[in-house]
């Protein structure tokens, strides 16, 4: 029989495991619900996932492949090309290439013209379908939708697809389909079966266009008015689909009956497709799926009361052991009482052990069952000893760092030890592996004595995972706190509840190590105190305000992080601080914790300041240039009006005179005058061209000097010709002097030397009045460098001057003196050039003017002297010699140019011959046994074969004697680097076109 221990604990055992099971039953039923809609729930999206899948077979039918049809265009697009003529006569060698090709496609092409091309290949009017090519040829590569209102019952829809060549739309492909087709395919899935419908909706216009019968091209809204139930959910449902949205939703009372919708827009320009079914016929599968849940349930509830039972009878049968082996009753009351009160007490315990010390018999009472229960639970058994069981690595799976630990603990020796006293307490924590885990147990050991050598352990086991966790967490973010602090003067934790704060960390000989500080133990009257002694003034108020608990726990509720910069004043000298704050979580007696580090950022913020700087002086930089390209962008805009004019001043002359002169060619002084001035306007038009040029070479760094022995007086004389006429129309008076000039031959570049006084001379006719004076002095001075002069040209005029604030801006191209500009306007070219020129020949100008006085202009120059060399001949004197009978050979392109050279030549006594190109020149000469021709006039940009190859020919002529002719190039091509050319490749000199008669004859003259 039982003894009364025994008893008394089943009785008490059935009641707690009814309990129990109550409470897990009812727990398990929360669960199950929970599950129970979550499942539900994902059937229900399963359903309208159904949907979405329709809605995707059905766009995909709907758009026929775009990818396939935009490769093969391409095709069509080689085909016909950039035809300018679609004629059927025209178009009816493709029609075989692209018959087949339409047919397997079923395509139609739209032309322009308004012809089509049908799949079988025949031609017919496009007006017949109700279309034009100019109303579909869109630049857009995508699709557009157009809808046949004339064939409702059909649902046909056409696509048009635009067919680029060379960015050009040269035809449209189109082709119809029909939703009935759609509907037709998705019929064949049989959950579905007929119930299932396709629209789609014009997203413009409202219109709705199903695979039914009823109305079509009738307004989605006007369905909206229809309903009697749900206007304002289906309304927002069409307002999400009108604006291209996605989405899906259930209406009741939708056509008599509750439907499931599912939209979404369709890869075309407007257009949204919808899939909807009968609610009854979508969410069918959910019937099914609670009736599988509730069977299920059922199930789980039959398992665990098979659970339950099994758990009564094995601890019925554990206490019934215990209390055979138990002598006393009133013993096993106590021990009954005792193990209750432990189980009161110790709430969090998983399970409590009662635990014979002699034998190492137990007897387990389940505190609170849970996974942990369970898993340590199925190690134990009642028949064998604690001892044995604890002492086995394998089946207890204790952490191999605590086995010594619990072998120490859990034997026979050190339970009968804790006997000795009436009662002893010990506290063991162990890591014990556990699902697939390390968790740390703690085990509460309490033995209680009778005083006769006899008595009992009682063991609470209890989980402490979270909170060792959490202190080695703790462990680690203090090492890691400690870590970092290196590098603040000072770290504090901070209580925000209580204001009170802890100085974690103070670094030595620093403004923070004072020790009157560390006596202060409220955070903020450490920071007033800091405020009031360091911060600097300026900055005192923001930072007493911004480190407010207050502000600093809103803060860090938004972000991890919160920092305020400011300066202090430390030993007289201003530095850039920070203080960090951190939000720390809480400490393991559940108290919030924040950290305050003060960091010096004085290194940084000066980098960032000084950073700041220089991008500022780079944006003001910036913004000067910016300045400075919209001034030049005004000068040119400028710069191009003035050009316009300068050119057709005189080219208005040339041609208004030479009008008047064919009008009077009887009065031969009238026509006498009009040529000598439509000479003038040649000469000044090609002045502008030439300075336009030079303005060119200029800013392209082409600009280079021909320096050659050169005659001073030769040049001054030659300007004093080429003004005179201009002084004598003005009436002005002009002194040249010339006396201090005593070596007169030097090495410089004759034609920029000549420019730069001729630019500076005419600018002061321009701008003196009629009547007044212009002087120009030249004078030399010897240096002390061997073999070299400096001359002084000095110009002066009692014109208009100029103002100060123009005389900055001189030199700049482009501009001009408003004041003077609508008077005598001008390109602004000339000063630009000069000083280019000057400062090329190594010499300066130096400008000075005032405004209504008149101006100066110096330039000086230092120039090599030429030593005893003998003087080439004048060209005038040249120009006197005896042309008659002399043969030249004109290769010039042409025909007017080639004209007016040979009326030229033949008026100067030259027998000329001329040929088109040089192909024909040098052929011409290839024949000849004797030298035919004195000199050879060559044009250098010809077809066929132009001047540079033609010389090359010439000068590799088997006869030497022809092939030495003197060839002279006679070119548009003016610069400096074409000169250079006509040398490279053989000839003899180089003249720019236009050329002057006087120019030719001198050359010419060099030769013969």
């Amino acid at each position: 029989m039982k003894n009364i221990d025994g008893v008394h604990n089943e009785k008490v055992m059935n009641r707690d495991h009814l309990v129990f099971a109550v409470f897990l039953l009812v727990l398990t039923t929360l669960v199950f619900l929970f599950v129970s809609q979550k499942i539900l729930k994902i059937v229900e999206d399963g359903c309208f996932n159904r949907l979405r899948e329709y809605a995707e077979v059905a766009s995909n039918e709907f758009i026929m492949s775009n990818l396939h049809y935009g490769g093969t265009l391409q095709f069509v697009a080689d085909a016909l090309g950039e035809r300018a003529d679609y004629s059927t006569d025209s178009l009816q060698p493709k029609l075989d290439e692209l018959q087949p090709f339409l047919r397997d496609q079923k395509i139609n092409i739209l032309l322009p013209g308004d012809t089509v091309i049908t799949p079988d290949g025949t031609l017919m009017s496009s007006s017949k379908l109700g279309i034009s090519f100019e109303e579909e040829a869109t630049p857009q590569s995508h699709v557009t939708v157009r809808l046949e209102s004339d064939k409702l019952e059909e649902k046909l829809l056409y696509h048009f697809v635009p067919i680029k060549s060379h960015d050009r739309v040269v035809a449209v492909a189109f082709w119809n389909f029909s939703l009935g087709l759609i509907h037709q395919y998705l019929r064949k899935d049989k959950r579905y079966d007929h119930k299932m419908y396709v629209y789609v909706v014009n997203r413009d216009d409202g219109r709705l266009i199903a695979d039914t019968k009823h109305d079509s091209l009738k307004s989605i809204r006007d369905y909206v008015n229809e309903m009697d139930n749900e206007k304002g959910l289906f309304s927002a449902l069409l307002d999400s689909m009108l604006a291209g949205g996605t989405g899906e939703g259930c209406v009741e009372n939708y056509w008599e009956e509750s439907n499931c919708f599912y939209y979404k827009p369709l890869a075309v320009n407007h257009w949204s497709i919808a899939i909807s079914s009968p609610k009854k016929v979508a969410f069918a599968s959910i019937h099914k799926v609670r009736f599988i849940l509730l069977c299920f349930g059922l199930a789980v509830l039959a398992l665990f009361v098979a659970y339950y039972v099994l758990l009564r009878r094995v601890a019925v049968r554990c206490f019934a052991g215990e209390a055979d082996r138990s002598k006393q009753d009133d013993v096993g009351k106590v021990r009954y009482m005792q193990m209750k009160l432990l189980g009161l007490l110790s709430k969090n315990f998983i399970h409590i052990y009662y635990v014979n010390p002699e034998s190492g018999s137990y007897v387990v009472y389940p505190s609170f069952m849970n996974d942990l229960y369970n898993e340590i639970l199925s190690r134990f058994d009642c028949n064998v000893s604690l001892y044995d069981i604890m002492n086995n690595d394998e089946l207890t799976k204790i952490h191999k760092d605590d086995l010594e630990l619990c072998h120490s603990v859990f034997n026979r020796e050190a339970f009968l030890e804790m006997m000795g006293e009436s009662e002893s307490r010990k506290v063991v924590d162990m890591r014990w592996f556990i699902n697939g885990n390390w968790v740390w147990l703690r085990h509460t050991l309490i033995g209680f004595a009778d005083g006769k050598g006899e008595g009992y352990v009682l063991i609470g086991v209890e989980d402490v995972n979270d909170e060792k966790v959490a202190l080695e967490a703790e462990r680690e973010r203090l090492s890691v706190i400690k870590g970092l602090s290196e590098d603040f003067s000072l770290v504090s934790f901070i209580n925000p509840s209580t204001r009170e704060d802890h100085l974690y960390y103070v670094k030595k000989n620093n403004w923070a190590d004072n020790p009157n500080w560390k006596k202060v133990g409220n955070f903020e009257d450490r920071l007033k105190l800091i405020a009031n002694t360091l911060v600097h003034p300026d900055d005192r108020k923001m930072f007493i305000d911004m480190t407010t608990r207050d502000v600093v726990r809103e803060k860090l509720s938004a972000k991890s992080a919160y920092y305020v910069n400011y300066r202090m004043i430390i030993n007289g000298v201003v530095e850039y601080w920070q203080l960090k704050f951190v939000m720390a979580g809480k400490a393991p007696d559940a108290q919030e914790q924040i950290v305050a580090g003060f960091i010096s950022v004085d290194e940084s913020t000066r980098l960032q300041l000084e950073q700041k700087e220089q991008l500022e002086t780079q944006a003001d930089a910036l913004k000067q240039a910016l300045s400075a390209a919209q001034a030049a962008n005004s000068a040119k805009k400028e710069f191009l009006n003035s050009i316009s004019h300068e050119i057709r001043t005189p080219l208005n002359a040339v041609i208004g005179l030479t009008s008047i002169a064919t009008s009077h060619l009887e009065d031969r002084e009238r026509v006498k005058d009009c040529l000598v001035k439509i000479d003038q306007s040649s000469d000044r038009l090609l002045s502008i061209i030439n300075d336009i040029l030079d303005m060119s070479r200029i800013e392209s760094g082409k600009f280079d000097l021909n320096e050659t022995p050169t005659h001073l007086f030769e040049v001054i004389h030659e300007v004093e010709r080429d003004i005179r006429n201009d002084l004598q129309a003005k009436e002005l008076k002009f002194e040249l002097d010339c006396v201090d000039i005593n070596d007169d031959e030097v090495v410089c570049d004759k034609n920029r030397l000549r420019q730069a006084l001729l630019k500076i001379l005419s600018n002061s006719i321009k701008f003196t009045r009629e009547g007044g004076s212009i002087s120009m002095s030249v004078k030399e001075t010897p240096l002390t460098k061997s073999s070299y002069a400096a001359y002084e040209f000095r110009i002066k005029d009692n014109g208009i001057g100029m103002s100060e604030e123009f005389l900055k801006t001189v030199y700049e191209p482009f501009t001009r003196e408003l004041s003077a500009s609508k008077e005598n306007r001008g390109m602004g070219l000339g000063l630009a050039i000069t000083k280019n020129s000057v400062e090329m020949m190594g010499g300066q100008i130096e400008i000075a003017s005032r405004l209504h006085v008149g101006t100066e202009v110096v330039m000086t120059f230092e120039f090599k002297l030429v030593q005893s060399k003998k003087r080439e001949k004048d060209v005038e004197d040249l120009a006197d010699s005896g042309f008659a009978g002399k043969k030249i050979l004109l290769v010039e392109d042409n025909i007017l140019n080639r004209e007016i050279t040979m009326e030229i030549l033949q008026d100067n006594g030259f027998i000329v011959t001329a040929v088109e190109d040089g192909d024909v020149a040098v052929k011409m000469l290839s024949k000849a046994t004797s030298r035919p021709f004195d000199v050879i006039l060559m044009d250098v940009r010809m077809p066929v074969m132009d001047g540079y190859e033609a010389t090359k020919r010439i000068r590799a002529l088997d006869n030497k004697d022809v092939a030495g002719i003197p060839i002279v190039a006679m070119t548009a091509n003016a610069f400096d680097e074409d000169r250079q050319a006509s040398f490279e490749v053989g000839m003899n000199e180089h003249i720019a076109k236009p050329v002057s008669i006087e120019k030719l004859k001198g050359v010419l003259a060099m030769f013969l």
